[in-house]
């Protein structure tokens, strides 16, 4: 499980060649190590191992995520976290206190429900 912290990012660079026919950008939000991206059809992120080399790229689809959550950052706790499930595996993913995640929920309710 990887664990991330993230803002808004306009870069879409590395991901513009990951698209497939039909598929389109609909935000990108800057990672500690690196980014993820939501499109039309599913979540594309890099799930780095802090003290390894290996670099996972990850991909998905919005119809093998089976339910979600989402943690707003506290007092204590700064940082705010969604958790994605699916069939074989959560993903945990952590974003700095100011990130909108009213945001991120609604690009997943729009996919989701």
């Amino acid at each position: 499980m990887g664990l991330f912290s993230a803002s808004r990012s306009a870069d879409t660079r590395s991901f513009e060649k990951l698209l497939v026919e039909g598929e389109s950008i609909q935000a990108v939000y800057k990672l500690r190590i690196d980014q993820i991206c939501f499109t039309n059809k599913r979540i594309i992120f890099f799930d780095n191992k802090l003290f390894s080399r290996k670099k996972a790229r990850v991909f998905v689809p919005y119809k093998s995520i089976e339910s979600y959550a989402i943690e707003e950052a506290g007092l204590f706790d700064l940082d705010a976290e969604l958790m994605l499930m699916t069939k074989s595996r959560t993903y945990q993913l952590e974003f700095s206190k100011n990130t909108d995640m009213i945001e991120i929920q609604a690009i997943l309710a729009n996919h989701l429900i």
